[in-house]
């Protein structure tokens, strides 16, 4: 058996204004709100879910550096010659499009924010931008404002809105004209303008950056942009960002880290991250040929979203529409069964909030079977900001959770193993007041040892009130402590003084 367990130390937002530069933008505290989230829904929607080919590259792929032979000869055999990618946006119509029943999708899903393309490396914008004439949804295609009506909708929830951005375009003349001369008339000109516009027009709570790479965040002007997000936007106070901001940002600066697409760490990092995966394994926008099987389905997502959680993560699970403006049906059904479980599980009925006191310790168990259990704690008498630390690589010890009695930390366990004749959780070790509950029946366990590793037998657990039989959730109050938890923590910290990381670690406040 394998453990990992990192810690963490959570301080106020402040109030000082910041200045464009690294040292400090990253001291601003990520809003509550994000780490309570743990689960969102991701959206790429625009001109390329016409074609739906390949993926939301298929311009690239057709007409880029290094022409996909496939998309090629797709296009020969079904267009007419002479036509062009900016032909697919007329056939754009979105005619179902219906905002209320996307945000109810997500509602249903059990996610808490959710993110939409503004605009992807296409360049078409799905909103009217003052920067993109006649390449937007109101021009051209479905002469709808689409993310002032998704921004109307989910204002009606209790789900966040954010937008991804894509700060480089495949073709715009102006980017491509920058490549040449070296020169800055491309973000100056475009994509800064729109980055103010979208957080003055719709005032997202999440800006999700992308399409940074092979230019630098002084070329793409992130930290003045961030400076004014956090100083003078009106969202100021709640909006979080992500780590894409320029060449060498990635898992570095900028708000929660996503380091790449689909990360999964399997061990716990001392920063917050997020995982953007996607419901179809091979693309991120609608795809015309997929398959059934390429599908995730509830389990592999709920296997996913436990996982994350574990380890400190939020999962941003992935959809695309299609060009009428539908969600595909099996996608509906997978997020429906997922937030089905999240419910049933009792988890999200808890309110999980983050921890006070640097003793907070979290661990993920890997176990020899493919499928894991998984273990995460959250104080749960008050509630505190999140502040960012920095994975300074892993600490890598078997370990368990620390001062849990004296800090009443409370341990959430997935079990989605449950083909076995006795469920051990050897990072767990009870006292003689440790409770254990499974959430979804909220009954508790009786027949457990004290003063040992926590471990019941299969007949144990409440089969018959539980509507799932692979996976549960179980709740632990008042586990013992393990004193040994701060000697291996002050051991790991001179190992960082002594190679030089400890700075960055304690600058971004870990």
């Amino acid at each position: 058996m394998m453990f990992f367990i990192v810690l963490l130390i959570f301080l106020p937002l402040s109030n000082a204004d910041y200045t464009p530069d690294w040292d400090s933008l990253d001291k601003r505290a990520l809003p509550r709100w994000y780490d309570a989230s743990k689960f969102g829904i991701f959206m790429h929607w625009g001109a390329y879910s016409v074609p739906a080919l390949k993926s939301e590259w298929m311009w690239w792929k057709w007409k880029g550096t290094n022409p996909d032979p496939e998309v090629v000869e797709f296009m020969e055999k079904n267009y007419q010659p002479g036509f062009s990618y900016a032909d697919f946006a007329t056939q754009f119509r979105a005619e179902y499009f219906n905002a209320s029943r996307f945000a109810e999708v997500v509602q249903k899903a059990g996610a808490k924010y959710f993110v939409f393309t503004s605009k992807h490396h296409e360049g078409y914008t799905m909103y009217p931008s003052k920067y993109s004439w006649n390449w937007n949804s109101v021009d051209v295609g479905p002469k709808r404002d689409i993310v002032g009506e998704l921004k109307q909708a989910f204002s009606q929830t209790d789900i966040h809105f954010g937008l991804y951005f894509s700060q480089f375009e495949f073709f715009h003349p102006m980017f491509l004209e920058d490549e040449k001369k070296n020169t800055t008339t491309y973000p100056e000109n475009i994509s800064y303008p729109q980055m103010i516009e979208i957080v003055e027009k719709y005032e997202p709570e999440v800006i999700w950056s992308d399409g940074d790479w092979g230019k630098t965040d002084i070329y793409w002007k992130s930290k003045d942009f961030l400076a004014w997000l956090y100083n003078s936007s009106p969202v100021k106070d709640k909006v979080v960002v992500n780590d894409r901001w320029g060449v060498n940002t990635s898992g570095l600066h900028g708000g929660f880290m996503t380091y790449a697409d689909n990360y999964d760490p399997r061990v716990i990092l001392g920063v917050k991250w997020e995982s953007c995966d996607m419901m179809d394994k091979y693309s991120w926008g609608n795809r015309r040929n997929m398959r059934p099987e390429e599908i995730r389905t509830s389990y592999e997502i709920i296997d996913k979203l436990a996982r994350t959680i574990a380890c400190n993560g939020n999962l941003l699970l992935n959809i695309g529409p299609d060009m009428h403006g539908l969600i595909p049906p099996i996608f509906e059904e997978r997020l429906a069964e997922v937030g089905k479980i999240e419910r049933e599980s009792g988890l999200w009925n808890h309110t999980l909030v983050v921890p006070k006191r640097l003793k907070y310790m979290v661990t993920y168990k890997v176990l020899k079977a493919m499928i894991c259990n998984y273990i995460f704690g959250y104080t749960s008498s008050q509630k505190f900001q999140y502040k960012p630390g920095h994975p300074s690589n892993i600490v890598n010890e078997n370990t368990d959770f620390n001062s849990q009695k004296k800090d009443k930390t409370v341990i959430y366990a997935f079990v989605l193993d449950t083909n076995k004749d006795v469920f051990k959780f050897p990072s767990i070790k009870t006292t003689e007041e440790t409770v254990v509950t499974f959430l979804e029946s909220n009954t508790q366990l009786k027949n457990f040892k004290e003063n040992e590793v926590l471990k019941f037998p299969y007949n144990s657990v409440p089969w018959r009130k539980l509507h799932r039989q692979d996976v549960f959730v179980i709740r632990v109050d008042f586990a013992a402590d393990d004193p040994t938890n701060l000697r291996r923590y002050i051991s790991h910290m001179k190992k960082l003084r002594e190679r030089k990381i400890v700075k960055e670690v304690n600058r971004r406040g870990y």
